[in-house]
């Protein structure tokens, strides 16, 4: 049966494990880009950016926690755990539910646009063809002009299309404009767009999450241009046309299409870049290699230490908030006998290895743990250090019985010590430890689908 308690736990734990990894990398790529801003063509700095986005997506962290960090207590829940998550999930859907409408609204709206734009002029079309052919794109693009169409812009992913004002322009200018948005086409900025936009309904609360988007506008428009100004020419006659229609260009961002002109900011920036980097002539190879190198190295140390810093609030809150269970002080409780058995610890069950962290507690090392084990799988804790005549204490307990469970441990030299349990839902053994050393703590299960089990594994007198 499928626990939709879970499911919550671990899509919002993937989901700001995701928001961590991906904000640290464009914070790495804001500060690389100011160090390393005259010696990189910014083409490497789009690509970058580019994984920047894929990382918003990419639950690395999550994975990390799941796999490496997980100590029992990561993805439980109390009462108190679910309760908040209920609300951060129906805080969360309103949010992406209202961003989603708003870049869908915008969608639409070019849509609707479309219906009412008509086929260009033949002498535009012959020059949209010429550009086309020049630029080496085959697949057919519609041009189209509208009257509520300000400046020209591309929009459509399975069916791209390219709008221009109604207005007659000159052949140069035409041919501007038509060559920038036959860039954005084929640097694919259109699907990446859509990219962003659903970066953005997936982490809206993210304070900085639309300036991520905003940055990949800028970037693309700056690959746009340096590419388009090859073409042209002519970088002052480029920018004047961006210029004149920069007066025409109110309401624009009311639409979800890539577009000539972006902003004033943006032009400031577009029109260093472009100067700069035309005088380039070549790569700096050893300054790509170092900023990768960087951004690589504390990409993957941001990611390890937002994984381990979440294990450890996790676990922190699970342990602050579980409800304990009171056991009768009956010393003269009965207790169940178990026959130690020995023998050898089979390779038939894939294994689970988990290292063990003993702290002080009440004068004994302890560990915590709570699992689920599975049929035919096995739990196995590393790193326990015994003394000769210490002993090594396990508490295994669940809701359901445990018949179906083998507990014990193997030293170094690959014995096995276990005992089988009696059917009761809690398990409580010492094994006697003749000889010093290494050892190893293992669970078994046969029998059932599944079970959650939680126990403490101890070393005492």
């Amino acid at each position: 049966m499928i626990d939709i308690r879970e499911i919550l736990v671990r899509i919002f734990s993937a989901i700001f494990l995701s928001m961590c990894t991906g904000s640290c990398m464009f914070v790495f790529w804001m500060a690389l880009r100011k160090i390393f801003a005259d010696r990189i063509y910014p083409k490497v700095y789009d690509v970058i950016l580019k994984i920047v986005l894929i990382a918003y997506y990419v639950p690395a962290g999550y994975l990390l926690v799941n796999i490496f960090f997980d100590n029992g207590y990561v993805f439980d829940f109390t009462g108190t755990i679910i309760k908040a998550f209920y609300a951060i999930s129906l805080f969360w859907l309103a949010g992406a539910i209202a961003t989603v409408l708003k870049f869908g609204e915008r969608t639409f709206r070019i849509r609707r646009e479309k219906e009412r734009c008509f086929p260009c002029k033949m002498y535009v079309q012959k020059i949209f063809e010429d550009c086309k052919r020049e630029l080496g794109i085959r697949r057919s693009i519609e041009v189209l002009q509208g009257y509520r169409i300000q400046i020209p812009m591309t929009a459509g992913i399975l069916k791209p299309c390219v709008f221009l004002p109604v207005e007659d322009m000159e052949e140069e200018q035409l041919k501007t404009c038509i060559y920038h948005e036959l860039t954005h086409y084929k640097k694919h900025d259109i699907f990446w767009n859509y990219i962003a936009c659903l970066m953005v309904c997936i982490h809206w609360y993210c304070p900085w999450i639309r300036t991520v988007f905003r940055k990949n506008d800028e970037w693309s428009e700056v690959i746009c241009d340096l590419s388009t100004i090859g073409y042209v020419g002519s970088a002052k006659r480029y920018f004047t046309t961006i210029f004149e229609m920069s007066q025409k260009s109110q309401g624009i961002k009311a639409y979800r299409a890539a577009c000539l002109f972006e902003s004033q900011d943006s032009l400031e920036q577009r029109i260093y870049y472009a100067m700069m980097y035309r005088k380039q002539k070549k790569i700096k190879y050893a300054a790509v290699i170092a900023m990768t190198v960087i951004f690589c190295g504390m990409s993957v140390t941001s990611t390890l230490a937002a994984g381990k810093g979440y294990q450890k609030a996790y676990t922190k809150w699970v342990q602050e908030t579980e409800v304990e269970i009171e056991e009768p002080d009956d010393e003269e409780e009965e207790r169940i006998s178990y026959e130690e058995k020995t023998g050898v610890l089979g390779n038939d069950k894939s294994e689970s290895i988990k290292k063990i962290n003993l702290k002080k507690f009440k004068k004994m090392n302890t560990m915590t743990f709570k699992n689920q084990i599975k049929n035919g799988k096995r739990l196995r804790y590393k790193g326990l250090v015994a003394k000769q005549n210490e002993n090594i204490e396990l508490t295994i307990g669940s809701q359901k019985k445990c018949k179906y469970i083998k507990a014990g441990i193997m030293d170094s030299q690959n014995k096995v010590r276990y005992i089988q349990d009696r059917g009761t839902d809690l398990i409580r053994y010492q094994f006697r430890i003749k000889e010093g050393g290494k050892y190893d703590v293992f669970i078994e299960m046969e029998g059932m689908k599944k079970m959650k089990i939680s126990g403490m594994i101890a070393i005492n007198d």
